[in-house]
């Protein structure tokens, strides 16, 4: 158990040297009030439920800090997580659902435990995987309170407050689903949470993927 969890610390970044640094994004207002069309917007970003997405990650603590890239797909409830470092320290593969999480360093080293507190159990520290689908797509998880939530121009979540977290959502990029529908959702996520940032650099998505 031991050797497990500083094997994961060790690939998410406790003991690297890199980072996603903050680069210049676009700067405008934001708004408290909601938007117009917010619950629209909301509704069907909700309804998106079946995905995959590809880009980067990084991770910092008040120790280190560390890179890596990340592939993610998502059926519904059930997911699977893929993360690469950069820097020789392997992989990690998280799979399951909002119920269990199966945490993977090799065949030797892995662990079955309840979603919430999977991380936890061995960062020290919380990270919501539950309430991360919900962040990527530009939406709060409708499962937690909301602290405080602002709005950019184009009346897209800019900033967002839950479960002690501060995110904020980055130029968002114009993607389409199966049915070419355009869908608008954010390029960059920065959250941040007493002292740890995990940054979310999103270069590829696919909307509703065939089934293999």
């Amino acid at each position: 158990m031991r050797i497990f969890g500083l094997t994961l610390l060790l690939i998410l970044g406790i003991s690297g040297c890199t980072s996603i640094d903050d680069a210049p994004t676009t700067s405008s207002a934001t708004f408290s009030e909601e938007p117009q069309h917010w619950q629209q917007h909301l509704q069907s970003i909700s309804q998106l439920e079946n995905w995959e997405l590809s880009g980067k990650v990084g991770v910092v603590t008040p120790k280190q800090n560390q890179t890596g890239y990340i592939d993610w797909q998502q059926d519904h409830q059930a997911f699977s997580i893929s993360i690469r470092g950069t820097l020789g320290f392997g992989g990690l593969d998280l799979f399951g659902d909002q119920q269990f999480v199966t945490i993977k360093v090799d065949e030797n080293n892995q662990r079955t435990l309840p979603t919430d507190i999977a991380l936890e159990r061995y960062l020290n520290w919380e990270f919501p995987i539950n309430s991360l689908k919900y962040w990527v797509k530009g939406i709060p998880d409708p499962n937690a309170p909301v602290s405080n939530q602002q709005f950019n121009g184009q009346g897209q979540l800019a900033r967002l407050q839950q479960q002690g977290w501060d995110i904020r959502l980055i130029n968002y990029e114009r993607h389409a689903d199966k049915d070419q529908t355009p869908v608008f959702l954010p390029h960059k996520i920065i959250a941040r949470y007493n002292g740890h940032k995990v940054s979310l650099v999103l270069s590829e998505w696919t909307l509703n993927p065939t089934t293999k």
